[in-house]
């Protein structure tokens, strides 16, 4: 099941290991891990936090669609504050989503494990470089890789890589790497608007962008999409201190 995948790779990776004491393979094999954000935020964490924590040699992906998009587009704790799913849909008295998003990425670096990043699919060679790093830190690695959905999200499937390149623009979904937990470094495109050299989006551009958030443009709902704003900026300054800017 996926919800004890990392706990079934973190098997094979330990009978990999082994065998080559015992001398019976002398291959050179990596493992990597694919999984949603239900099975990595939710009910898989519990097997994935244990893997980091004993240093198993794995790459885990997540996979990040910020809902349960293959069982009918329930919530999960990385669907964003605002968002309208099947178990939590807006109405006349609900805006969706109460709650804000774990931070996954944050969570897994805090295990001190050798590499941990956060990509995003417009920025393939950012990603390229970021499974390169992960292969080889010689331990534990977790990439967290925003995975736009046209059905859960609600936009044209020709509008991906504008949705990706949007969720950088706004800091809903900065690019970054850390390194052991402490080595926190912004990729050069989260880098750039750090600087000043790109102008940073509100988040009210990422919601019109989808249907899931199209409630919150009625006024009545303004304070939310404030509230939203000011919990994006703070998360965003939180990292650019971890990155020492």
């Amino acid at each position: 099941m996926l919800f004890r995948s990392a706990a079934g790779c973190a098997g094979l990776e330990t009978a990999y290991r082994s065998l080559k004491r015992q001398g019976k393979t002398d291959k050179d094999i990596r493992f990597v891990n694919f999984a949603g954000d239900g099975a990595t935020y939710d009910i898989g964490f519990q097997a994935l936090s244990g893997a980091m924590e004993r240093g198993h040699n794995m790459l885990f992906v997540c996979f990040n669609n910020e809902a349960y998009m293959n069982t009918g587009i329930q919530r999960s704790s990385a669907t964003e504050r605002g968002a309208s799913t099947t178990t939590s849909w807006n109405g006349s008295n609900s805006y969706g989503k109460a709650e804000y998003p774990k931070d996954m990425t944050a969570i897994m670096a805090e295990h001190h494990i050798p590499f941990a990043a956060q990509t995003a699919p417009h920025a393939w060679r950012d990603m390229v470089e970021k499974a390169r790093k992960a292969f080889e830190c010689g331990g534990p690695a977790f990439i967290n890789a925003l995975s736009p959905c046209p059905r859960g999200w609600r936009f044209a499937s020709s509008d991906t890589i504008e949705i990706s390149k949007l969720g950088v623009a706004a800091c809903i979904w900065p690019l970054y790497e850390v390194e052991y937990g402490t080595d926190y470094v912004l990729s050069p495109e989260s880098r750039r608007i750090a600087d000043g050299k790109v102008e940073k989006r509100p988040v009210i551009d990422w919601f019109e962008s989808q249907g899931r958030f199209k409630h919150l443009k009625d006024e009545r709902w303004a304070d939310v999409v404030e509230e939203i704003q000011k919990e994006t900026d703070r998360r965003w300054n939180i990292l650019l201190k971890k990155c020492g800017l």
